[in-house]
Formats: C-alpha cells, structure tokens, sequence
C-alpha cells in the first residue's frame, strides 16, 4: 500500500471516529448536547485536526444523517423482498422506516435537527449533496412500490405517488417525534404505548392506500 492509499485509510478512520463519537454524545444528551469540544476529547483530537474533516457541528450533523440513510436502504432492500403485493410492499417500508428510527434514535434526532433548520441555514456540503441523493432513493423505491400496487390493484389506481410520499415523511417524521420525544403526553396522560402511536399512523397511511379522501 502506497503513502497516499495509507492517508486515505487514515482519513477515512479518522472520519468514522469522528461520526461514531457524536452519535454517541447524541444518544447520551440529545443534539442539543453536542459540541465539538466534547467529540474532540472523546475522540482525542485537537480541535484543528476535527475542523480540517468538518467545518461545523452542523456539517458533522448532515454526515450522521447521511449514515443513517445508507442503513436504512440496506433494511428497505430486504424489506422489498418479503413484499407479496405493491400495497405491502410500501407498508412493509414505512414499517420498517419507523423501525429504523425508533431502534436509532441518534439517528432520528440528527434528521430532526436537520429539518429545524430555517432556509438561510441550510447549506450544500458534501454530505448534505449526498443525502439528498439518498433520500431521493429512498422515495424513488417507495414510489416504484406505488407504481407496483396500482398494477396489481393492492392500491387505489386515483394515487398520487408525489402526494403519498409527503405523507409517508409527514406520518413517519410525525409519529417517530411523538413515539421518542413526547412518551410524557401519551402514555402518562393519554394512556397509550409506542405501538400504538406507530399503528394509528399506519393505518392512516394504508385508509389513503386503499380507499382515499371523500370528494
């Protein structure tokens, strides 16, 4: 292996230690916790050397939800192949999509944080430029999905799939806020569990599936 092949491994371990650190410091004390001084003593780097991989807290942020999104694809993959029709094809995938979530909450919380921003915020980075990329993947399969259950008549042919996929990210950002951040609402007071916050919000999405709003 020659010296830049060694610099590039060493760059890119160096980037996953940097990632693994704030996803744990996440998991530990929410985003809002998240300082780059605290990732740079856990990962005993000078704070020169963390800013040479990434700018700002928000530049780390966009590359934890990026790693998200690449695992959640793998899990999507091998939910389509458990699919007997189009409808529970893209059922299977927003369950699984809550899943994802609801087992990575460091992952969820970095999207949330990711969607707060205000528009003069936002930035094009690296990482932000690629997950995009993924997420558009990701709607594109459930949009494939649509397609497929309109064929086999699981799913309502009058479905619009541009309509359903803000739904789908409404529904499912939605719910995952409310199943890990406000457990204070509706279990103390409402009574319910997290199954249940997760099943209504399915059956929503499924009740637009098959049968659709009144005219």
């Amino acid at each position: 292996m020659g010296i830049k092949e060694r610099k590039e491994r060493e760059r890119r371990r160096r980037s996953n230690a940097i990632r693994k650190a704030a996803k744990k410091i996440i998991r530990e004390k929410g985003v809002e916790g998240l300082t780059m001084n605290q990732v740079a003593e856990l990962t005993e780097l000078n704070k020169a050397t963390l800013y040479s991989y990434f700018d700002n807290k928000d530049d780390l942020i966009d590359a934890i939800v990026y790693d998200g999104l690449v695992l959640l694809e793998k899990r999507l993959e091998e939910s389509d192949r458990k699919s007997a029709s189009g409808l529970e094809e893209v059922m299977n995938l927003t369950r699984e999509t809550l899943d994802f979530y609801r087992k990575y909450p460091a992952y969820f919380y970095a999207l949330n944080h990711q969607e707060r921003r205000g528009s003069r915020e936002e930035r094009e980075t690296p990482f932000s430029v690629k997950g995009d990329e993924m997420a558009s993947r990701i709607f594109g399969r459930m949009r494939g999905s649509i397609g497929r259950g309109i064929e086999d008549r699981s799913i309502r042919r009058e479905v619009d799939s541009n309509r359903f996929l803000v739904l789908f990210f409404a529904y499912t950002y939605g719910v995952m806020h409310t199943v890990i951040s406000k457990q204070d609402v509706y279990v103390d007071i409402l009574g319910l569990s997290p199954e249940e916050v997760e099943r209504s919000g399915l059956e929503v999405l499924q009740y637009f599936l098959e049968r659709g709003e009144r005219r």
